[in-house]
């Protein structure tokens, strides 16, 4: 038995490489495996066993279309005595001549590229090997590894490491800083073919497109593998995966309350090829969770409560209203958002100076290009918080999304500028938020983003950002209105607006001077979309008073469900804006508050609260406690680990549900993955959207 030795089989020991990586919840056809560890695997040959003396066996790991050893993107390795935890290696752990078995351990290093690797077993001889096998083995995936020191990603924290890696379901914040909303949302990045996605995703990008090898090499850093997702998460540009729509019209898609997961968005762009409608920031952010924590990367999702759009990069949000209080239609581009959901993702920075290791903010929400891409981050959060704008990816546009200055301006019937009417410095950057590890309960985490709003540190830090922008000629030798002359307070009268209801606010103006003043006031109820957009006006009070000093002018603002029903967004939000104007001498003043609807529970979802894997029903039922009927209605059902009619098609209710009618339903889902597993329903319908509901079960 002198011939060449001859390969057999490779058994590549996935449930214990799994187990020991931390892998075994992926449903994927390759092993997954963590960079910076090793695994094991055993060698079949047919005619003999191994020899040292005169046999060599390789493995090689190429990733890549024309992997090669100079680009490291080719690792040929020679089994060895030992592994060097510093590059890719192969140890011959054991040879068992009996069974002709070798028994290998590889070490993967802490800087590999992460994507798919294609495997091959050469053998050959030592003594005048001109003749060799090669032999295609079973792909492995790579992939980050937040539970080694050594990795980039690491995170020492197991608590931290279950919530923002493991955790394939959680919570987005969402409403209005004074009324916050939860959305439930599966993240599902273990989910069958939801990696094979991602690693798509990294091969779809320009950049790679552009320069393979470059992009390749440069995937083994994870900042620069955030920013990949960031840009690859929307469709701008690149044909990515999530097309964004703040219109109101999402006729030829789904709107974006429909969804209640990432799973059925990446699956449909990875089928269809282009980007799938519809979209918005909490959908952009639901999606980078999944694919940030699908590679490895401790992500979370993050919620900026009145959020702002600096597109000047001045750190100053201009707003122009005329006299009557509605706001003029000149643009200079900037907004508030009653609030917009981005990204944490924790890594190290050896690209940056020392101390900005930690989470970086990420956004894939197509707002603004960086480096002509739709592209945001990563930009340290300590670096956001103290101001240091040159520090990072896009830090100066995320430092004015928490922490600009909005500024009034008066305008006459020409859009001439008249003068500023007010500087708010506090109103940005409201209970930033997210969900606390190993619950659903909100985490703030305003101080991590910015120091309290007034305080010597934070307007340090505002005017050390401010210094990088450029203010626009109106800020400049413009006529500026003394302040507190009027002090105006709007309150939603009920803590909770339950729609259906009547909406109520109560407000309160108050002439602060001593002597009497001649006001007319202007009050308005307007339907609002979640980004400060208008879609309707609801109603109009103008009232004439006239107020002594120190006087106050109390009244309530309301309006009924005929009124606003018609006209209410699918983000439930209604604004009431209140005007001051001082009929001597023109003065103008005005606030504004915002609540956000919330919906009574119309959905009830029953399912077995504990099973084994395998088929099981749920069961949904629908009230309609609204005064009007429900037509048109569509349920949404999502959950991780699952597959089957629930899962995989929209339920549509054949008739109406008429004012205190009801339907009832029973469909069929598949369980693939044991443990708490939580299930989403959405209900949409042509008068009243985005009801929500959730059921939980365990998984044997």
């Amino acid at each position: 038995m002198t011939g060449l030795l001859e390969f057999d089989e490779v058994d590549f020991m996935n449930e214990a490489n799994a187990e020991h990586h931390v892998t075994d919840m992926y449903n994927n056809a390759n092993l997954v495996l963590r960079r910076a560890d090793k695994f094991e695997l055993v060698v079949h040959f047919k005619n003999r066993a191994f020899d040292e003396s005169r046999d060599l066996v390789y493995l090689e790991f190429g990733i890549g279309v024309s992997p090669a050893a100079l680009s490291g993107t080719k690792q040929k390795l020679e089994i060895g005595k030992t592994t060097d935890e510093d590059v890719w290696s192969c140890e011959l752990l054991e040879n068992k001549k009996e069974n002709k078995s070798v028994y290998l351990s590889v070490n993967i290093p802490s800087d590999a590229i992460i994507g798919k690797y294609n495997v091959v077993c050469e053998i050959t001889k030592k003594a005048g090997g001109k003749h060799k096998q090669r032999h295609t083995l079973p792909k492995i995936a790579v992939i980050f590894n937040p539970f080694s020191k050594s990795d980039d990603v690491y995170m020492e924290n197991e608590e931290d490491r279950h919530e923002y890696v493991l955790n394939d379901h959680g919570v987005i914040f969402a409403g209005s800083w004074n009324r916050i909303g939860k959305i439930q949302w599966t993240f599902g990045q273990f989910d069958e073919g939801i990696l094979d996605v991602v690693f798509k995703m990294f091969t779809r990008d320009n950049r790679y497109k552009a320069n393979p090898v470059k992009s390749l090499k440069r995937r083994n850093s994870p900042v620069y593998v955030a920013r990949v997702l960031s840009a690859m998460s929307n469709m701008n540009d690149d044909n990515g995966v999530v097309a964004g729509n703040w219109s109101g019209n999402y006729s030829d898609g789904k709107s974006p309350t429909d969804w209640n997961g990432s799973v059925k968005i990446l699956k449909q762009w990875m089928k269809l090829k282009r980007g799938v409608n519809y979209g918005q920031c909490w959908v952009f952010s639901g999606v980078l969770t999944t694919v940030l924590r699908a590679v490895g990367i401790p992500a979370r999702p993050v919620t900026n409560f009145n959020s702002a759009h600096d597109r000047e990069y001045n750190m100053s949000i201009d707003k122009f209203y005329y006299a009557n209080g509605t706001e003029a239609n000149i643009s200079s581009g900037d907004s508030i958002w009653n609030f917009h959901v981005w990204n944490d993702c924790w890594m190290k920075r050896p690209d940056l100076p020392t101390g900005y290791d930690g989470w970086q903010s990420v956004d894939s929400t197509p707002q603004e290009p960086s480096e002509k891409v739709f592209q945001c981050g990563p930009a340290p959060v300590k670096a956001i918080k103290n101001g240091e704008i040159n520090i990072g990816s896009d830090t100066d546009f995320l430092f004015g999304e928490v922490n600009a200055d909005v500024t009034n301006f008066l305008v006459d019937d020409s859009d001439k500028i008249v003068k500023r009417l007010k500087v708010d410095s506090r109103h940005v950057g409201r209970n930033i938020s997210t969900k606390a590890p190993g619950s659903n309960q909100r985490l703030d985490i305003t101080d991590q983003y910015k120091y309290k709003e007034g305080t010597t540190e934070e307007r340090a830090a505002f005017e050390k950002a401010k210094l990088r922008g450029r203010l626009p000629p109106w800020h400049k030798h413009i006529k500026v209105q003394p302040e507190g002359d009027v002090n105006i307070e709007i309150n939603t009268k009920t803590a909770k607006t339950i729609t259906g209801t009547p909406i109520e606010f109560a407000v309160s103006v108050e002439n602060a001077t001593g002597s009497t003043m001649d006001c007319i006031v202007i009050t308005r109820l307007e339907s609002m979309f979640y980004n400060g957009q208008l879609k309707s006006g609801i109603k109009k009070v103008e009232t004439k008073t006239s107020l002594k000093g120190q006087e106050r002018y109390l009244f309530v603002m309301s309006a009924s469900f005929a009124e606003y029903g018609f006209v209410l967004t699918h983000d439930r939000a209604v604004r009431c804006s209140v005007s001051v104007r001082n009929t001597k001498n023109d003065n103008l003043y005005m606030d504004s508050r915002t609540t956000v609807l919330k919906h009574p529970k119309c959905v009830k979802l029953t399912v077995p609260q504990t099973l084994n894997k395998g088929q099981f029903d749920i069961r949904y039922h629908i009230t309609n406690p609204f005064p009007s009927t429900l037509s048109i209605c569509k349920l949404n059902i999502d959950g991780s680990g699952f597959s089957g009619e629930a899962v995989d098609q929209e339920v549509k209710i054949e008739n109406p549900i008429p004012s205190g009618g009801s339907v009832s339903g029973t469909i069929t889902a598949t369980a693939h993955r044991r443990g708490k597993k939580i299930i989403v329903a959405n209900l949409e319908s042509q008068e009243v959207k985005s009801i929500k509901a959730k059921a939980i079960m365990f998984v044997n």
